[in-house]
């Protein structure tokens, strides 16, 4: 009797509304992988408007901006935003314009390493707590052949990809070894996120 009652209790704390302010299938996909329940609310907010030198400070930014747009439509919520950069010659790569663009990032990526970075933003509207945060990993690529890279690109993954690849998908099979948090690679570093909802009482 006492345990049933105390599940009761928990099933109770767990009902937070919790919104993902995006519609990446990878971050959607990561959330259902740690059994949250959740809303998508794509955010409206305009990332080309914003020019920060800093990469980090860029995706910490915009995650923050993606998830402040989405909060204002919620009294009661727990809106979570991101964004992810990719950093290769000190320079950020966002996504390829077109597969031309795609298998030039690819050849200069091949061999070689480059810095993966996901801002993130946690919004509780309703006790106004905000995180902002970031986590990030270093990739080593395979060297890739000229075959290789236009069969990816075939694929039309890149084409959706900061940096031109995604290691959750086809983009696996091009690295090498994989350093850091690696699911700031993938688009959301989704441990930290947890432990942050839990603090919230969400989880």
């Amino acid at each position: 009797m006492s345990l049933l009652y105390q599940r009761g209790k928990r099933d109770i704390m767990q009902k937070r509304r919790i919104i993902l302010a995006s519609r990446s299938p990878r971050r959607k996909k990561l959330l259902e992988q740690v059994g949250l329940e959740f809303e998508i609310c794509e955010s409206n907010f305009d990332e080309d408007s914003v020019s920060l030198a800093d990469p980090i400070e860029l995706a910490k930014f915009l995650a923050l901006k993606k998830a402040e747009a989405v909060a204002a439509r919620y009294d009661d919520a727990i809106i979570i935003g991101a964004d992810s950069v990719v950093i290769f010659n000190d320079q950020a790569l966002g996504k390829p314009k077109n597969s031309a663009e795609a298998k030039r990032i690819l050849s200069e990526l091949s061999g070689k390493e480059n810095k993966g970075i996901t801002g993130y933003a946690i919004i509780d509207t309703k006790n106004k707590i905000v995180v902002n945060n970031h986590s990030e990993a270093v990739v080593k690529f395979r060297d890739l052949s000229d075959l290789e890279i236009d069969e990816y690109v075939a694929t039309g993954e890149p084409l959706d990809m900061a940096g031109a690849y995604g290691l959750m998908d086809r983009g696996a099979t091009l690295m090498d070894t994989v350093s850091g948090n690696f699911y700031s690679i993938v688009g959301l570093p989704i441990n930290e996120v947890y432990i942050e909802l839990r603090k919230m009482g969400a989880v």
